[in-house]
């Protein structure tokens, strides 16, 4: 593992990151016991309540939550600008995405509308809050790397993702009636899924994939071009999509196919450095990355299809399906992934800092290595369930049925499993810090 462009001086306290780490999972395990309370017609409609509630607990919930946590861990090691207040900005912006997460979907599944109106102020705040914090500290960042340059360009589309949302909230909250409602909840999700994650999972992957998967790094020409590519095709799409549709189909299929084969890339680039990595050893987080561009890449063929094929397109079902490929199939496990490197790695970092700590009295206590922190075998065990859960949620998207509470009940499980690793992971940090702090026993005068 090559640490040696990581500030890791300047890495923030570890409940920073560790607070939306640790509930972005919950939010998991109440997708899944609200997927078993909706019943085989949850995927009837996109447009269904249930729907729209079961993704906004995945992309406020797991997704948002979890990158909330890493970005403000990874501003300070990865770009070298510390985020101002760090405990305080952590635990604002967690409460306020919490509260404002519960508050939407609830009011969403309840239909009350006061509880909307809750959360466009809390999730109004935790965003523009969190952009605000991350872009002062993007600003002052003194290099210019890839990595600094798709954070800034993911910033810049969370930013129109959370303004098309609040729009799209105020008008479920206050009753305007929007005559542009499908345009705007297609924008909505096509920034928030393609440009603020797409852009900030390919930016991580820069760094994380070559240091925690000992792969050779990746080409200069791609981390220099690809994200700003990305972000302009993006762009120029939503202009013709807002502007012209459907009278420029043809123009907005051809761009739509380019953000596909861009990602493609991406994917394909991803799996060829993964064969060459240094070491062939077993990783559980690179089958999780794996089944990610996996996941991507099938996005794309079946976005293709769909451009190519207007019957397939037009189906009901057809938009679920490729929703759920993309988070699910794409988003979901490279998160997990990601979480399953990092947590080990800074709970092993801040112990072995505590430990280097010559002002603090302390004992000799051998550092667990990352291995050991979160097992392969527990985290491997997770992997299996979420891939059958996967599968069964395909399945089900296409043809409805009672196996919708097997996707339930796996899906629980596996966002258990997540928990339980991620939980103990924290238990083990809080036991070995005991004993470094603890004071040596004091020798016996008379010996």
């Amino acid at each position: 593992m090559n640490t040696a462009q990581l500030a890791l001086e300047q890495t923030p306290p570890l409940s920073v990151p560790f607070r939306f780490f640790l509930t972005a999972p919950l939010f998991g395990i109440l997708a899944a016991l609200f997927l078993l309370d909706s019943g085989p017609t949850i995927f009837s409609s996109r447009w269904s309540l249930e729907v729209i509630t079961l993704t906004h607990l995945l992309t406020l919930g797991f997704i948002s939550m979890v990158m909330f946590g890493a970005l403000l861990q990874l501003l300070p090691v990865l770009v070298g600008s510390p985020v101002p207040y760090p405990r305080l900005v952590s635990t604002l912006l967690h409460l306020l995405l919490t509260i404002g997460s519960l508050s939407l979907t609830s009011g969403l599944m309840t239909t009350q509308v006061v509880l909307i109106q809750i959360a466009l102020f809390s999730l109004g705040l935790s965003f523009f809050g969190f952009i605000s914090i991350v872009g002062y500290s993007l600003i002052r960042a003194k290099s210019n790397t890839a990595i600094v340059t798709a954070m800034r360009l993911a910033l810049l589309a969370l930013a129109i993702t959370v303004v098309l949302g609040l729009v799209l909230g105020t008008g479920l909250g206050y009753g305007y009636n929007l005559s542009s409602l499908a345009e705007l909840t297609n924008l909505h999700l096509s920034w928030g899924l393609l440009g603020w994650v797409g852009l900030l999972v390919i930016g991580v992957a820069y760094q994380v994939v070559p240091m925690f998967q000992l792969t050779p790094p990746y080409p200069a020409l791609v981390k220099r071009w690809l994200t700003p590519l990305i972000f302009l095709t993006l762009l120029a799409w939503s202009g013709f999509y807002w502007l012209f549709n459907p009278n420029l189909s043809w123009i907005l299929f051809g761009l739509m196919d380019l953000i596909g084969i861009e990602f493609s890339l991406f994917a394909l680039i991803t799996l060829q450095l993964q064969k060459w990595r240094l070491r062939k050893l077993p990783d559980v987080t690179l089958d999780y990355w794996r089944l990610g561009m996996i996941g991507l890449l099938f996005s794309f063929i079946l976005g293709l299809a769909g451009l190519l094929w207007s019957d397939l397109s037009h189906t009901p079902r057809y938009p679920l399906q490729l929703g759920i490929v993309v988070i699910a199939g794409f988003i979901l496990p490279v998160i997990q992934g990601m979480l399953y490197k990092i947590v080990p790695f800074l709970i092993w970092l801040h112990l072995h800092n505590q430990q280097l700590n010559i002002l603090t009295p302390l004992q000799l206590v051998k550092i667990p290595h990352m291995k050991q922190i979160i097992p392969d075998r527990w985290a491997r065990y997770q992997l299996r369930v979420y891939f059958i859960s996967l599968i069964l949620l395909i399945t089900v998207a296409l043809y409805p049925s009672q196996l919708i509470y097997g996707v339930g009940i796996s899906l629980m499980l596996t966002f258990a499993l997540l928990t339980y690793n991620l939980y103990r992971a924290l238990w083990l940090y809080w036991s070995i810090s005991r004993q470094l702090i603890a004071k040596p026993p004091m020798e016996n005068p008379t010996s």
